[in-house]
């Protein structure tokens, strides 16, 4: 048995050999020319410039104005509140320092307050999920005395939440900054939270927030799936239509128009 099949080795490879050699000259043979090339190209271009023009619209049409830019405080789906010891150590005045040699260091006491902090988030989020999705938080200073700024930790604390959850610090936003003279045991509270349990996106043309569902998958990108919404990329004569001269430069072989980035 092992003989006979040691015997159709040989044969299946070399049917493999002609198989691989059968569909290069099939390939070969299909190659597009330089003007199909060059047809395509400018299709793409005008398609993603299309699709600029689309989401530059929607970013305008959703944009919020001054007035108005802080009222809609959301409320949260979830909320996790934590306390640490005040240090001033969590102070951006007292995270570095200079070595012997000159160069700039994070002071061991800094690196302490950073992962306590990051400890006690990490654990009072075991069993939760943390959304791909903006991150709310509340930051309270407890201080001592009246010698130090609170909005100092803001840095601090926000490498620890970064230390502490798998999302990129792009998605935080601080809801509230206050203070207060606590002379007796002051603490760091931390207060971090969600609006929404559902994993999004920021669509690189409207720069909406989206579901990931609204996105076409793309192995290339982390997340599985494409930078533009599916709004953006869609497909009609409104987004197939010739750009306009603004829009478009001479192609450098044969003086078709392209779009311009």
């Amino acid at each position: 048995m092992h003989g006979a099949q040691s015997a159709l080795l040989p044969s299946l490879f070399f049917s493999y050999q002609r198989n691989l050699a059968r569909k290069r000259r099939w390939s070969n043979s299909r190659r597009p020319t330089e003007q199909q090339v060059d047809r395509r190209r400018i299709r793409a271009r005008q398609r993603r410039a299309l699709s600029r023009a689309v989401g530059l619209a929607t970013n305008q049409q959703f944009r919020r104005e001054t007035k108005a830019a802080f009222v809609d405080v959301p409320g949260m789906a979830w909320m996790l509140r934590v306390a640490v010891p005040f240090d001033y150590a969590a102070s951006k005045n007292h995270i570095y320092a200079l070595t012997g040699a000159g160069h700039v260091a994070l002071r061991r006491e800094s690196k302490v307050k950073r992962s306590e902090i990051a400890l006690a988030i990490r654990q009072g989020l075991e069993a939760r999920k943390v959304a791909h999705n903006k991150v709310w938080i509340d930051i309270l200073v407890q201080k001592p005395n009246h010698r130090g700024d609170a909005v100092n930790v803001v840095d601090l604390v926000c490498d620890a939440v970064k230390d502490a959850l798998p999302v990129d610090d792009r998605w935080f936003c601080l809801r509230r900054l206050d203070w207060e003279i606590v002379k007796a045991n002051p603490q760091l509270i931390i207060g971090v939270g969600q609006e929404t349990d559902v994993d999004a996106q920021v669509c690189s043309d409207c720069g909406q927030i989206k579901p990931l569902s609204h996105f076409h998958k793309s192995r290339d990108q982390p997340l599985g799936i494409g930078r533009q919404c599916r709004d953006c990329r869609r497909t009609g004569p409104a987004r197939t239509a010739p750009l306009s001269s603004k829009h478009a430069v001479a192609s450098p072989r044969d003086g078709t128009s392209l779009p311009t980035d």
